[in-house]
């Protein structure tokens, strides 16, 4: 698909990805989801600092 080659599988999955639109890593908090894992971190960092 698209021409391209890759040598590692990783990249190709993060290839794939970027195109999918699918939303894997969900916050358990707020229900909110998002496409790649450091945002789910930000997401949840921001949690952690409403908390007193």
């Amino acid at each position: 698909e698209g021409g391209q080659s890759f040598i590692r599988t990783s990249d190709l999955v993060v290839h794939k990805q970027l195109h999918s639109g699918e939303k894997h890593h969900r916050c358990l908090e707020c229900g909110k989801s998002f496409r790649w894992s450091c945002y789910l971190t930000r997401q949840q960092k921001i949690h952690m600092a409403e908390r007193p």
